[in-house]
């Protein structure tokens, strides 16, 4: 199960990217949701579409690891954390307009379980 967005803790990076930790699970146990915050959107249009990692994935922290495509070119998502990719937002897949009409809510890109026991965000991205 991933984190509640509204009982989660979200962390920041400077690459606009951000990671929804639930304050009650264990970041090992508990995938902790990913997006990116309207900054990184900031310019663009409209959103075309996402290519995201594929569920089991492994991602390392500030490594690139997807697209959003947007009318005013590609927008780059970086991992935030490393880790295994669990799940993928179909809803951005069908929609990815949700992406930049709710980039901190229901435009979530796809959620992540880190072997840390802290959940270390890359500010360097």
């Amino acid at each position: 199960m991933t984190a509640s967005l509204t009982s989660a803790h979200r962390l920041f990076d400077a690459g606009h990217g951000w990671m929804a930790v639930d304050p009650f699970g264990s970041p090992a146990q508990t995938p902790s949701r990913v997006g990116v915050t309207p900054a990184a959107l900031e310019g663009s249009a409209d959103i075309l579409g996402v290519d995201l990692p594929p569920v089991r994935t492994v991602v390392t922290a500030g490594q690139a690891c997807g697209t959003i495509a947007t009318s005013a070119g590609p927008v780059t998502v970086y991992a935030p954390a490393g880790g295994m990719v669990t799940i993928v937002n179909p809803a951005v897949r069908e929609d990815p307009s949700i992406i930049a009409t709710d980039p901190l809510g229901d435009g979530w890109l796809f959620a992540v379980l880190t072997p840390q026991t802290t959940h270390d965000v890359r500010g360097d991205s």
